[in-house]
């Protein structure tokens, strides 16, 4: 089955082994040949990742003579779903979200009968916390790529970067880049790891042309340039892990025939949703989505996503196919579905993980190369 938005020789899996090959650890993957190439000329190495800020969102948003439109740069996708819970760890790992089992913001625990939010931890339905620590971490958690670095090289400082969520985190874009900064300043080789929540953020609440994206992103840009030319001895890999698009809803309690055939809400993501449907509703469930929903989704029947290696280009794992129930619907074109238990709650603006371009289309920006 031909089916492929995401480059197999290039995307977010394949830069992570980059990162592997550049320390001579064994690769998951074939690696990334630019990023090879600007990888092995360097002892310091930053890589950045901004939530969200996708080659057509650098297009729109970025200033002309940003050095995210100056600097070379290595075209690349990412994975599916595109979306922060399945591309970040795709990239963190070096394995695709087959791999992982990190395949959407909520997925189904069956031995809990409960659809959770991986990253918050948090039950879907009842918006309950979940006790203990986080259940993906503790059930399906690994090394990094960045944690065998370490543990390979005590000689390399090895560092992340992260928002105010965890322990010891910036609390605002400013401390954000002073924190990376103050790290810079230690000499020696290094190897870092600097996630940032923006543009995604704003995006969902705003949309993707908004004037205040436009501002954020400019701002970003200023900060990103000021800290690349402090440390004209490091290498600034730039990256995201998805785009993002102004998107139009279908909410599926609106179409009670066909909300009836499931045995619970889709789980993963409105743009790359996951149905468990109920037993003998097969038939029926599929000629409602094709006459309500067809021209809008690409259907698979969980049978076929290895076949057609919508999860990546490698078998699945069982950390992924736990989470499958019987069918895939990935949006094509501006569509979502939606679905909440609280109604004053109100959809994004902005979203992604569906396979269009705006969403899948990437960059690595090289500075300092």
């Amino acid at each position: 089955m031909s089916f492929h938005p995401m480059n197999k020789h290039s995307n977010l899996v394949t830069a992570a082994n980059s990162i592997l090959k550049r320390y001579k650890i064994e690769q998951f993957h074939p690696s990334l040949p630019g990023l090879d190439d600007a990888l092995k000329m360097h002892t310091r190495i930053v890589f950045i990742l901004f939530d969200g800020l996708s080659s057509e969102i650098i297009k729109r948003h970025a200033p002309r003579r940003s050095k995210l439109k100056t600097s070379p740069i290595i075209k690349l996708t990412s994975v599916i779903p595109a979306t922060t819970v399945a591309a970040t760890n795709a990239f963190l790992r070096g394995q695709y979200p087959a791999e992982t089992g990190y395949l959407g913001w909520t997925q189904y625990f069956s031995d809990l009968d409960r659809r959770i939010e991986v990253f918050p931890n948090k039950d879907a339905d009842t918006n309950e916390r979940i006790k203990g620590p986080n259940i993906m971490e503790k059930r399906y958690g690994g090394k990094s790529v960045f944690d065998l670095v370490a543990a390979k090289y005590p000689t390399v400082r090895v560092k992340e970067v992260w928002p105010g969520f965890r322990p010891g985190g910036a609390k605002t874009e400013k401390a954000f880049f002073n924190q990376i900064d103050e790290e810079l300043n230690i000499p020696g080789p290094k190897l870092m790891y600097c996630y940032w929540v923006e543009p995604d953020s704003m995006m969902h609440v705003r949309g993707t042309k908004s004037l205040r994206v436009k501002w954020q992103i400019r701002k970003m840009s200023k900060r990103l340039d000021d800290l690349t030319n402090k440390h004209e001895d490091t290498l600034f890999v730039i990256l995201a892990d998805h785009g993002m698009k102004n998107v139009k809803y279908y909410d599926i309690s609106d179409n009670q025939p066909f909300f009836e055939t499931l045995k619970f809400p889709f789980t993963l993501e409105g743009r790359c949703a996951m149905f468990h449907v109920k037993d003998g509703q097969h038939k029926k469930f599929e000629q409602l989505f094709a006459k309500h929903y067809g021209e809008h989704f690409r259907l698979f029947k969980t049978e076929e996503l290895e076949d057609a290696q919508v999860f990546g280009y490698c078998p699945i794992s069982e950390n992924a196919s736990v989470f499958f129930g019987d069918y895939l619907a990935i949006a094509k074109d501006d569509y979502s579905f939606y679905y909440s238990s609280d109604p004053k709650k109100k959809p994004l603006v902005g979203h992604h993980a569906g396979i269009t371009p705006e969403e899948m289309n990437l960059q690595l920006t090289l500075i300092n190369n």
